[in-house]
């Protein structure tokens, strides 16, 4: 019998034999620059040797534990993510749940919220996008989202302040945002939105929640999003690029917003095993080090400045999580193919007109000409 998978993935014909760095190269020889990085998954570039020793050395010395033993990956994860965490007012101090994915991530922080408030609702926005299991996807906008839901959700439009703040009832146990909506096409918030929601939150006592499960992890240029806008919430979660190419999803909660939970509140599995654990160790000490954010912005300034030409009519984001929209009657998909045959690989969103990047962050200002090229080159009579 032949086993099929199920179709699900609108795979490109792309036959990759190998990736190094921000290079993928094809089974014919060829390399494509590769600007998506596995949907911000690849922090530190394919194949980096720096996490190749951490991956080896761990899995010589403890390849997995329960989460019912201690182990020194643990406690050096800690130590290596507290640096870059978003400043507390004093007496205030972060705790962080660690499980295998974005969705399970966000489904904690709002199991934590639900259970501090003792509420039964929670607030979304058009447009987000925060995964497939049933409490992600029922705050998540659009054909993706769950036919049922595990708890009130009362979503209301991207950006407008005047209708979050309607919503905050006393019901409202949360409220959820991605700080830069990237599926939906790298929207960013308009000016004193995350301001305002964070006053909103602290007058009626609801947890002001992050998704930072692309935009984190030094992606925008900054180790969180609360110092790209200087708005601090009271939860965020990530996954994605934190551990490098691991599965890894991260729960990150003020201490108010955990006190309440017990054994058996939250749990995982493989979550917090030690070989993950050491690889997002090295993850978050290189996002950390000296100079390392510095050329994220660097080499977003470049791709900003090498983007602003061909099809492109704006360049939306930050750091390096950006979205090029194209001339009114462009496809994304259209171009992407493109680009894609000039050898450069991008993304595309749930706008039509708007491209994504999201490179490793060890991608260098210099590789921007090899984008400025491509879409010089491109033909604007093709992709009409």
């Amino acid at each position: 019998m032949k086993l099929k998978e199920i179709d699900v993935y609108p795979r490109l014909p792309l036959p990759v034999r190998s990736a190094h760095g921000g290079e993928l190269v094809l089974a014919d020889g060829r390399t494509v620059l590769d600007l998506y990085g596995g949907h911000c998954v690849n922090t530190l570039g394919a194949g980096d040797a720096g996490l190749e020793a951490v991956i080896v050395r761990q899995w010589r010395e403890l390849s997995f534990a329960t989460n019912l033993l201690d182990h020194a990956p643990r406690h050096a994860f800690l130590e290596a993510l507290a640096p870059g965490l978003p400043q507390l007012p004093a007496g205030e101090e972060w705790q962080v749940f660690c499980s295998n994915s974005g969705a399970e991530a966000n489904e904690n922080a709002l199991k934590l919220a639900l259970d501090a408030t003792r509420r039964s609702t929670v607030v979304c926005f058009s447009g987000a996008f925060h995964g497939r299991t049933a409490g992600a996807a029922a705050v998540t906008d659009g054909k993706k989202a769950h036919p049922s839901t595990p708890f009130v959700v009362k979503r209301v439009p991207w950006g407008d302040l005047a209708a979050a703040e309607a919503a905050l009832d006393a019901s409202v146990a949360a409220v959820i945002l991605e700080p830069i909506q990237s599926l939906a096409g790298v929207t960013t918030p308009t000016s004193g939105f995350l301001e305002g929601l964070r006053r909103a939150c602290d007058a009626s006592g609801a947890a002001l929640v992050f998704d930072e499960v692309q935009t984190g992890n030094g992606r925008l240029g900054t180790p969180w999003s609360a110092q790209h806008f200087g708005v601090v919430p009271d939860v965020f979660t990530t996954a994605k690029g934190a551990a490098g190419g691991l599965p890894i999803g991260l729960t990150v909660a003020r201490t108010r917003f955990t006190q309440h939970a017990k054994h058996g509140t939250l749990g995982s599995t493989f979550g917090g095993g030690p070989l993950v654990l050491a690889v997002a160790a090295e993850v978050a000490r290189r996002v950390n080090a000296p100079g390392f954010l510095a050329n994220v912005r660097a080499t977003s300034a470049a791709l900003v400045a090498a983007a602003r030409r061909g099809p492109v009519v704006e360049v939306r984001g930050a750091g390096l999580l950006l979205g090029l929209v194209l001339e009114e009657g462009l496809k994304a998909a259209t171009v992407r193919d493109q680009l894609l045959e000039r050898g450069v690989l991008v993304g595309t969103s749930n706008d039509p007109r708007v491209l994504r990047l999201s490179p490793a962050l060890t991608l260098q200002p210099s590789d921007a000409t090899r984008l400025a090229t491509a879409l010089e080159a491109i033909s604007l009579e093709t992709v009409r």
